[in-house]
């Protein structure tokens, strides 16, 4: 009975002084928007503070963190992003979540591509066994970059760390095809299209490996039939013109072993099904 009028003390306690924080904001102009200033002490200096305890501080800054940078009436919140979550990893270097999350914030609510990355790349350092650091630094690089050989790299070192799911091999792959390096791209779908191990991942190698064949014969196919024209003034009037002429030893066809598609009146092949992953298809 003790226990249970000491637990509602607390709750009206804790009511009464949610009221009176709400009552002084209001007069305050609390939620009104307004620049604030922060200041934190080193990394290093909260570690030997921290008594033995730097998990919990860590954790109790981390968990501020994020009220902080969800309040959006603070004009210049972000002035102190890279300061605060530098400072939280610096407390404790293997915690997974602030370098994620802190991450997030500084490349969807700042806009701050290059600092979210800085933070990812010091998780990678103090982390080297942890590929999602390097997962996500192969994203931006991906999307907010558009730095194709730069987000190779970093999903080929994704994808050489323990426990990476099978998709980062995927992603590494298809950034060797945005890059234009058709015949290693081809290699390494073809290898995953070997160890597919579901349906899925079965159809996503089909289908790279049907699009990367095509641009591959495409590029073939055009010189040829430039060499045709040239030769004797007109388009052919089929593709197998090509092999009648000895410009090309066989017709190839589409990973399915589908003929190409030809337009005689434009010298040009198009595939039943092409992949607009890139603008010039």
């Amino acid at each position: 009975m003790k226990k249970k009028l000491l637990a509602l003390m607390f709750i009206l306690l804790m009511v009464g002084v949610g009221v009176l924080q709400y009552k002084y904001d209001s007069r305050r102009g609390y939620f009104s928007e307004r620049d604030v200033f922060v200041t934190l002490p080193s990394g290093k200096t909260l570690r030997i503070l921290s008594f033995g305890f730097r998990n919990l501080v860590a954790d109790m800054l981390f968990i501020w963190s994020i009220q902080f940078y969800s309040t959006y009436y603070l004009t210049n919140a972000s002035h102190y992003i890279e300061h605060v979550f530098n400072t939280i990893t610096d407390i404790n270097p293997q915690y997974e979540e602030p370098y994620i999350v802190g991450s997030w914030i500084m490349a969807l609510e700042v806009g701050d591509i290059k600092m979210a990355m800085r933070l990812l790349q010091k998780g990678s350092a103090n982390m080297p066994d942890n590929f999602i650091f390097d997962y996500e630094l192969g994203f931006y690089a991906y999307r907010d970059l558009k730095d194709y050989a730069l987000a190779e790299k970093f999903f080929a070192r994704a994808a050489s760390k323990p426990g990476a799911p099978s998709h980062v091999v995927r992603k590494r792959a298809h950034m060797v095809y945005m890059e234009d390096d058709l015949q290693y791209a081809y290699q390494l779908w073809m290898d995953i299209y070997k160890k597919a191990k579901d349906r899925l991942e079965l159809t996503v190698a089909r289908n790279h490996l049907n699009q990367i064949k095509f641009e591959i014969d495409k590029k073939f196919l055009d010189q040829q039939i430039a060499r045709f024209k040239q030769m004797y003034k007109r388009f052919p009037y089929e593709l197998a013109e090509l092999k009648k002429t000895g410009l090309v030893k066989e017709i190839p066809g589409d990973f399915y072993g589908k003929p190409y598609i030809y337009y005689p009146e434009k010298g040009t092949i198009t595939a039943e099904k092409v992949l607009r992953w890139k603008k010039s298809f």
